[in-house]
């Protein structure tokens, strides 16, 4: 990857970077760290980002509502996201504030954009967490099969939620063998834009 040096284009590169991960199953930045904190001490998970919209600053991705990181959310809605390409030796994180979706139109496109094998995981009679006397992913075998249909996940609905962070704050770092380099990006929302600068890696 080449040194960017404007902060525009580095912005730009940023939110096309995001953009496509949210769309190739193989990109470094699909699978991110996404980070909660308020009463509960501070919590890392791996989630799939879904969805990523520069116009809107939004990244999003769906988990069952039963799960702690849903309640974590509502109680404090600040979050982070967090991710490593090892290739190009690029470190993005980003914080914003983050809303649930379980009944509304976000929720409803993230359900209908999503395969029937990927939410086969809200067929979960138990909620995430519950002990078990063995390891088990807890799926009844009906909806293990390979020709699982939309009407086979149908009832799981009830336990899907959207997850949705408005991006305000960006910190980018590049390990470049020319000379590493970090810069910090803030939504002005007065301006209605963001303001970007340089900062010590």
């Amino acid at each position: 990857m080449d040194r960017i040096t404007d902060l525009d284009a580095l912005l730009d590169h940023v939110w096309t970077y995001v953009t496509e991960a949210g769309t190739n199953s193989q990109h470094p930045f699909r699978t991110p760290a996404f980070g909660t904190a308020g009463i509960d001490p501070p919590n890392l998970r791996t989630v799939v980002l879904r969805h990523a919209d520069a116009d809107d600053r939004t990244l999003a991705f769906h988990t069952d509502r039963r799960a702690g990181k849903v309640g974590q959310i509502r109680a404090h809605d600040r979050v982070a996201w967090h991710g490593w390409d090892p290739e190009s030796s690029q470190q993005l994180l980003l914080h914003g504030s983050a809303t649930v979706h379980t009944s509304d139109r976000v929720a409803d496109e993230m359900w209908e954009a999503a395969s029937p094998r990927e939410l086969q995981l809200y067929m979960r009679p138990k909620t995430p967490g519950t002990p078990l006397d063995a390891p088990s992913d807890a799926l009844d075998d009906r909806v293990k099969s390979d020709d699982l249909t939309r009407e086979d996940v149908a009832p799981g609905r009830k336990y899907f939620a959207a997850v949705r962070t408005v991006i305000d704050e960006i910190i980018f770092l590049h390990l470049h063998p020319e000379g590493h380099y970090r810069a910090r990006f803030r939504y002005d929302d007065g301006a209605d834009e963001w303001d970007g600068d340089w900062i010590v890696p």
